[in-house]
C-alpha cells in the first residue's frame, strides 16, 4: 500500500522521488545531499562514518601515542562505488562503498552504506565498517555523522538523560523520554571537548517549533549528541569563548563511544568500556 517511487540517475546524483519526499545522493562525496519532505529540507549532508571525537582531558593516555599516530583525526573518505537498484515499485536500494584513508593514503577502514528507501518515506541504513591494519586496539567512537539545517532546535529522545552520559558514566542517568534543545545539550567545559552524549537511546527526534522534523530510530540502541559545533570546532578552541556557534546542527549517531575513564589524573578507562578495533 506504500506509494510508488521514481528514480533518476545522472553522472553526479541519484534522486529518488516519493509521494511526499525527494531524496538526493551526491555521488562524489558518497552521501545524502538533501532529504526534502513536504518542501522542507531535513538533511544537508551525511551520514558519513565518524570514528573521531574532540579529545577529552581523560583521553591523554591514548591521544598522541595511539589515536593521532594512526591518523584518526585526519581521515578522508574516498567513494569507490555507488549503485542504485529497484527492489519493488515501493522500494529502492542504494549501496555506497567507501575507503577511509589517512592523508598519507594508508587505508584505515572500508565502509559499506546500505540504504533501503521505501514509499512511506522511511529510510533504513545499515553501515558495515571493516577495520584495516595500522589501527590502535581501541577507537574513540564508531558511528555516523550528519549535518542538519538550522531550525530543528528541539530534541526529544527515549534513552538515558536528562544530562550527558557515557557507557561508563550512566548510573545516574535514568531511561525515559526527555525534551531539550540543541543549545542546552552543550556542556561548556573550560577547555572545549567532547560533551553532551546520550547512551542507550531508542529514538531521537530533531523538531522545529511546529513539531515537524527528523526521527531516527536505533536497531535496537544507539548513542547520540547534537551540537552547533563540529568536532573540529571543539578540538581547535582552547577556551569556551573561542567557540563560534554554527547555524547548522551536527548530529552524531553512534554505535558506541569509548568510555571516559579518569586518565587525566587517575585510572584509565576500563577495557569493557572501550570501542575495539574489530
Amino acid at each position: 500500500e506504500m506509494p510508488f517511487l521514481n528514480i533518476e540517475e545522472t553522472d553526479d546524483e541519484i534522486t529518488i522521488y516519493g509521494e511526499r519526499f525527494k531524496l538526493t545522493f551526491d555521488k562524489d562525496v558518497g552521501c545524502i545531499s538533501s532529504l526534502i519532505y513536504e518542501g522542507v529540507n531535513l538533511i544537508k549532508d551525511g551520514p558519513r562514518l565518524n570514528v573521531w571525537r574532540a579529545p577529552t582531558d581523560n583521553d591523554a593516555p591514548r591521544l598522541a601515542p595511539l589515536w593521532r599516530r594512526a591518523g584518526l583525526d585526519r581521515l578522508k573518505h574516498i567513494v569507490e562505488e555507488i549503485k542504485a537498484e529497484r527492489i519493488s515499485d515501493q522500494s529502492i536500494r542504494v549501496v555506497i562503498k567507501s575507503s577511509i584513508r589517512t592523508p598519507e593514503d594508508d587505508e584505515r577502514f572500508t565502509c559499506i552504506y546500505d540504504y533501503r528507501i521505501y514509499g512511506s518515506g522511511d529510510i533504513i541504513v545499515e553501515v558495515n565498517v571493516n577495520p584495516k591494519k595500522g589501527l590502535p586496539p581501541h577507537l574513540p567512537r564508531v558511528g555516523i555523522q550528519l549535518t542538519i539545517p538550522r531550525g530543528f532546535e528541539k530534541i526529544l529522545w527515549f534513552g538515558r538523560g536528562p544530562h550527558e552520559n557515557y557507557c561508563d558514566r550512566k548510573e545516574g542517568a535514568l531511561i525515559g523520554i526527555y525534551s531539550s534543545t540543541v543549545d542546552e545539550q552543550h556542556v561548556p567545559y573550560i577547555r572545549p571537548q567532547e560533551n553532551g552524549n546520550k547512551s542507550d537511546v531508542r529514538w531521537i527526534a530533531l523538531l522545529d517549533n511546529l513539531g515537524f522534523g527528523l526521527l531516527t530510530v536505533g536497531m535496537p540502541l544507539i548513542e547520540f549528541s547534537a551540537h552547533h559545533y563540529t568536532v573540529e570546532d571543539l578540538e581547535k578552541a582552547k577556551h569556551t569563548f573561542e567557540l563560534k556557534k554554527r547555524e547548522d546542527i551536527i548530529l552524531n549517531l553512534d554505535y558506541m563511544q569509548s568510555g571516559l575513564g579518569g586518565g587525566s589524573c587517575g585510572p584509565d578507562t576500563l577495557p569493557q568500556y572501550l570501542v575495539k578495533s574489530e
